[in-house]
C-alpha cells in the first residue's frame, strides 16, 4: 500500500478561496464567454444575451454568474435555435 496523506479540511481556508478575486474573475470570464457564444448563435436579433457575476449566499457564500435572455428575440432564439444552450461548453 502506498504512503498515505492526512488532509485537514479548514473552512474559512475554502471560504476565502470561493470568495476570492481570482475565483470572481474566472467566473465573470466563463460567463462572459457564454454570452459571446450565445450572441454568436443568435439569428434573431434583438439586444441577445447578459451576463451577471455576484456573491451567492449558498455554503456560505461565492461568486456566482448567469447568463440569460434580455429581449423578445433571444427569448425565441433558446426557446427555438437553443442559442444559450447550445453556448454551455
Amino acid at each position: 500500500m502506498g504512503k498515505q496523506t492526512r488532509i485537514t479540511f479548514i473552512s474559512k481556508g475554502f471560504k476565502d478561496i470561493l470568495c476570492g478575486d481570482g475565483v470572481k474573475e474566472l467566473v465573470t470570464s466563463q460567463a462572459s464567454d457564454i454570452q459571446s457564444r450565445a450572441s454568436a448563435n443568435n439569428s434573431r436579433g434583438g439586444e441577445g444575451f447578459e451576463a451577471e457575476t455576484w456573491m451567492g449566499r449558498y455554503g456560505g457564500g461565492r461568486w456566482v454568474a448567469s447568463v440569460s435572455t434580455t429581449d423578445r428575440a433571444s427569448r425565441i432564439a433558446e426557446a427555438e435555435d437553443k442559442a444559450l444552450s447550445r453556448a454551455v461548453k
